[in-house]
C-alpha cells in the first residue's frame, strides 16, 4: 500500500501545469498534510524496524526533493516553502498516530 500510495502523490504532485482548482479537501495546505500524514503511517506500519526519524527524513527529503521538481520550468509549477512545511506537519501527524494506535514504539 505504501508504494501504491507514494507513487500516485509523486504523479500527482509532478503533474505539469499550474495547480487548478477546485481542491480535495479545500486548500493546497491541507494536502500536502495529508498527503504526507498518510505516507507516513503506511510507513510506519510497514517497516516496524525502521528507526522513526529515518522515516520522517525519508519522506521530508522526498517532499523537498518534489518541491525542487515543481521549480523547475518545464512544469510549470511553483516551489514553496509552505507546502514543505505542510508535508513535515503531515509527517509528524502520521508517526505520532502511528505511535498512538500501538503500530509502533518512539
Amino acid at each position: 500500500m505504501f508504494w501504491l500510495a507514494f507513487a500516485a502523490i509523486t504523479v500527482i504532485a509532478l503533474l505539469p501545469g499550474p495547480a487548478a482548482p477546485p481542491r480535495l479537501l479545500g486548500t493546497d495546505k491541507i494536502e500536502h498534510a495529508a498527503a504526507f500524514a498518510v505516507l507516513s503511517l503506511l510507513a510506519a506500519f510497514g517497516w516496524r524496524g525502521l528507526p522513526l526519524w529515518f522515516i520522517a527524513l525519508g519522506l521530508f527529503a522526498h517532499g523537498t526533493l518534489i518541491e525542487l521538481i515543481q521549480g523547475s520550468p518545464v512544469l510549470q509549477r511553483t516551489a514553496s516553502f509552505a507546502d514543505l512545511a505542510a508535508d513535515a506537519v503531515g509527517i509528524a501527524l502520521g508517526l505520532g498516530l502511528g505511535v498512538l494506535l500501538g503500530l509502533r514504539r518512539k
